[in-house]
């Protein structure tokens, strides 16, 4: 047995481990949605094995059966997800307000969940963003605040941060036009919309 290939393969064995710390890390603090952290750790998971077999075989020629040509930043970026656009509706009138970038949803899907929220409304229930899978790598985000519901479209699953990004700038588009909101029917050219730089950002991406 190799001692340079043993030691070869403990080297590599560490830095898949902080690897793999640092994605638990990433996880955790919501910058991955869930396919991306299986996808990468998956692929992790694999190099470990390949790293124990190199030590206890001292071969650390199956070191090089580690990659796959695609770099983990590439794998992040494919599976991250992207919004590709929303629809702000109005509580009170049922309207929708404005659409933005790509919104092609049925009515059949979004209207139960409106519903819902304006139920929760009412009774003075909290409503948290709800996620749901739409198709292969379409998802939809509801984001419920006390006038309007924003219904964003994503390419793959919305990281935490994303979500809470959403969240965010749903407030700030409620607190900004508070008065107009509060209106039976609010004119659209009205209103100010800081969801805009959020689809806008991601579309070109």
């Amino acid at each position: 047995m190799s001692t340079h290939s043993t030691d070869q393969a403990e080297v590599f064995m560490y830095r898949v481990e902080e690897k793999i710390r640092a994605l638990l890390r990433d996880y955790s603090d919501g910058k991955l949605n869930s396919e991306q952290f299986h996808v990468i750790y998956e692929r992790y998971a694999n190099q470990r094995l390949l790293a124990q077999q190199a030590m206890l075989t001292g071969d650390a020629q199956v070191l090089a059966d580690t990659g796959d040509g695609l770099s983990t930043l590439t794998i992040k970026d494919e599976h991250m997800g992207k919004a590709l656009g929303l629809r702000i509706y109005h509580h009170h009138s049922g309207a929708c307000i404005e659409t933005m970038g790509e919104f092609e949803v049925s009515a059949f899907i979004v209207s139960p969940v409106l519903t819902e929220f304006r139920y929760q409304l009412s009774i003075g229930q909290l409503i948290r963003p709800r996620v749901e899978k739409l198709k292969e790598r379409r998802w939809l985000l509801f984001s419920a605040e006390p006038h309007t519901t924003v219904v964003t479209q994503f390419r793959n699953e919305p990281s935490p941060l994303q979500i809470r990004e959403v969240q965010r700038l749903h407030h700030d588009f409620e607190v900004a036009n508070q008065t107009c909101l509060s209106d039976r029917i609010p004119d659209p050219k009205a209103l100010a919309y800081p969801l805009r730089t959020f689809v806008q950002r991601k579309v070109k991406k």
